[in-house]
């Protein structure tokens, strides 16, 4: 059986069965079961229809493995008594001591903050009573993650005890035992472990942010995930220990796959680690039996097994990585041999093709995760690896005891020089950072793919007609790069979760920036030195790749929709600010004005009437306030309201209009200038806000209400039942961004990670 195409569909479902959609479990289950006998039945019968349907039998299996295994845990919304958990990592965590350990009766892992001067060791046992809960998300991306964080080293809840009770344990496990061997080793061999210590153990912790930063602009961050280039080492050193040994092929191989299992389970058995040693196991089995094995096919086979045991690796970043960019390799590495060459050369052009590949392969995975793709990375590593394949054969022999050998020194040496290279590298470093991965992206991922697999067999397709696929499908990827923005790209709206507030990114297609508010806080928490616009506005925008805002539009200078913009002006270049023209005396008006002055920006107060053409037919229409009215109207009334067009679909934004202020732009605009896919729902679904006739006008398909957790009841009841009684999708910001595309007309909405569908789900 080929496992790549069957890799492939298991992926699909997994994927599938990890979004955020609601199944009917018994049905499921029934339909499933009917289509498998289904299937058996017409393969029984020799039916051309058998193999189809097998198909659609594996990504529906992996579907719905998937779907139980991404279930999210119930805790209890009491407080737990008495739970006991046997410590197995440690950690420290800021003003506190995080362990971690196993909760049987719910088959988790939990993480446990202690005080920071608490002695414990693995194999305690914790003791505590207190709530347990999932980790916090991150309100945006590019803010850190608890909740991702604790899932990479497998803990879905998290306790901040009311009291605790630490009792002692046997001691450490002999893994603990012998991990902080190696670790004390180290440590005590060499005056600046970090980085030895991240390439023998993973252990990152002690790796400055300096260097780790280097080493991922850089692109070669992947050096220091334990993976094939860690196990090969390993393994040809010990290879070459048991050539002399009189042990025969099948000993050799029991006692080399022996050593490899007891150096992943030192590790932490992390995804890449056990990708490469599942991979050389197999590998190794069929050269024991004397078999060809396709490197590809194990590669599948590997990837099969660990998601059908484990399908919350496949949003697993290092499982991504680890497996797109082995895959890469295994795909071009038999074109990559460059025969033709002299020896040396030869060498330095495969290091370079081979690292190539595995940079591209993981091209739109680390531009999805990271937001940027380091073009110096294939350089980088071939420069780089030989520092790294010496400094981890030294580690691990003074990990073992043998420090005093001399070699101690030799890698101090090596660390420094390495330490300039790094130095000297960076300044040369580039970066892609888009801020969308568009369609063309995708279609060269997927050129370079098919190339790949095209040119690998010579045997099945003719070199002509490869040559003919390849050329036209050059040109369609030429084609799609040369196509107009707008043709290629939505234009995307995106209401960020910022609390008590509005903050809305606009991107265009000809890549236009615009910010509409920028959240804020209450002077309560901005004196206790909480600024959202620095914790959550500005960590997005830069995720974001977002150089520069050409535009900042001001709805009106109340704290939830100006105090966050204060940071933005402070972090990035702005070509034009708008506002309504009314000011405040409130000293977060007063430094908005300043830092205005400062970057020499006049704001232009804008009114009923005005329009803006952007690139790629991109129109601001500005339908409020008008002239004549704004003196007698509240802040609030007085909000700037913009219909944004593009295409054949418009969005709506309404700042926190209230009664009066509706009925003023209700009188005075007709009711198809309001006409619009995407309302935002005014003032953040108050009830002083709702007038039945605003949505009359409008005829949304979506209601937007920006709103997070707060003491005044946002958004009502009577809102929102009367959205519902409208049949109004609406979505919140309440768990996280929303985001709304347009293209050609058509409008679709994200939340979160993933697209959810039905009506009220905030």
């Amino acid at each position: 059986m080929r496992f790549a195409p069957l890799f492939g569909a298991i992926v699909l479902g997994t994927v599938l069965g990890s979004q955020d959609v609601a199944v009917e479990g018994p049905a499921v289950w029934g339909l499933l079961g009917g289509t498998a006998l289904t299937w058996l039945w017409l393969e029984f019968r020799g039916s051309s229809w058998a193999q189809g349907l097998f198909w659609v039998v594996v990504v529906a299996g992996a579907f719905l493995r998937a779907e139980l295994a991404f279930q999210e845990v119930q805790w209890s919304t009491e407080p737990y008594q008495g739970v006991a958990i046997q410590v197995s990592q440690i950690e420290e965590a800021g003003s506190s001591l995080r362990v971690l350990g196993d909760y049987p009766p719910m088959g988790v892992k939990v993480a446990v903050h202690l005080a920071p001067d608490e002695e414990v060791e693995i194999g305690d046992t914790v003791v505590f009573s207190g709530l347990v809960g999932t980790p916090p998300e991150a309100p945006n991306p590019g803010v850190f993650c608890y909740k991702t964080y604790l899932a990479a080293r497998g803990a879905a809840g998290v306790c901040w005890p009311d009291q605790y009770v630490v009792r002692r344990g046997a001691g450490p496990p002999i893994l603990a035992r012998i991990r902080s061997y190696f670790a004390r080793n180290i440590q005590e061999s060499l005056s600046n472990p970090g980085l030895v210590l991240s390439l023998v153990l993973g252990d990152r912790s002690q790796l400055s942010n300096e260097q780790s930063e280097r080493w991922r602009a850089l692109g070669t961050g992947h050096l220091l995930a334990i993976s094939g280039t860690h196990l090969g080492l390993l393994a040809l050193v010990v290879g070459v220990v048991l050539s002399r040994s009189s042990l025969g092929r099948l000993g050799r191989f029991v006692v080399l796959q022996a050593i490899l299992g007891g150096y992943v389970l030192l590790v932490g058995a992390r995804p890449s680690t056990l990708r490469a040693f599942l991979a050389g196991l197999a590998g190794g089995w069929a050269g024991v039996r004397r078999r060809q094995a396709s490197g590809l096919e194990i590669w599948a086979l590997v990837g099969c097994l660990l998601l059908l045991v484990e399908p919350r690796l496949v949003r697993d970043i290092s499982f991504q990585l680890s497996f797109g960019a082995a895959g890469g390799i295994l795909l071009w590495g038999p074109l990559l041999r460059f025969s033709r060459v002299r020896p040396a050369l030869r060498w330095v052009l495969s290091s370079l093709a081979v690292s190539a590949a595995a940079q591209l392969s993981i091209m739109p995975l680390v531009l999805q995760h990271f937001g940027s793709f380091p073009l110096l990375g294939t350089a980088a590593t071939l420069i780089m690896l030989p520092f790294v394949t010496v400094l981890l054969g030294g580690g691990i022999l003074i990990g073992l005891g043998a420090g005093a050998l001399g070699i101690a020194p030799l890698l101090e040496m090596l660390l420094g020089v390495l330490e300039i290279i790094e130095v000297g590298l960076v300044k040369w470093a580039v970066a892609w950072q888009p801020m969308r991965i568009g369609v063309d992206v995708w279609l060269l991922w997927c050129f370079f793919i098919y190339s790949g697999w095209r040119l690998r067999q010579p045997q099945i397709t003719r070199p002509r007609m490869t040559l003919r696929r390849l050329s036209i499908g050059a040109l369609c990827v030429a084609v799609v790069f040369s196509l107009p923005p707008q043709w290629k790209y939505p234009l995307e709206v995106t209401a960020l979760n910022v609390g008590q507030g509005d903050c809305l990114f606009i991107l265009t297609p000809s890549n236009q920036t615009i910010l509409i508010d920028g959240g804020g806080d209450s002077l309560y928490w901005q004196e206790r030195g909480r600024n959202v616009g620095l914790e959550r506005v500005v960590p997005y925008l830069k995720h974001r790749g977002v150089e520069k805002l050409d535009l900042v539009i001001l709805s009106h200078p109340h704290e939830d929709h100006l105090f966050g913009l204060l940071a933005v002006l402070e972090n990035f270049p702005v070509g034009m600010v708008l506002d309504n023209g009314q000011g405040t005396d409130s000293p977060s008006y007063e430094k908005y004005l300043t830092l205005l002055a400062e970057k020499g920006i006049h704001p232009h107060p804008v009114q009923a009437g005005d329009e803006m053409a952007l690139e790629g037919g991109v129109r601001l229409r500005f339908l409020h306030p008008h002239r004549s009215t704004l003196e007698y109207l509240s802040h609030n009334d007085a909000s700037v309201v913009v219909a944004l067009d593009f295409q054949r679909s418009t969005m709506l934004f309404t700042g926190d209009l209230e009664a009066v202020g509706l009925l003023e732009l209700l009188q005075r605009i007709g009711p198809n200038a309001l006409k619009a896919d995407v309302v935002k729902v005014p003032h953040h679904g108050s009830r002083s806000s709702l007038d039945p006739r605003l949505y009359e006008a409008v005829d949304p398909a979506w209601a937007l209400i920006c709103v997070g957790p707060n003491s005044f009841g946002h958004p009502h009841g009577e809102v929102l039942a009367h959205l519902e009684e409208q049949g109004i999708p609406w979505r919140t910001t309440s768990n996280g961004p929303v985001s709304f595309y347009s293209i050609f007309g058509f409008v679709w909405v994200r939340c979160g990670e993933g697209f959810r569908n039905g009506q009220g789900i905030n």
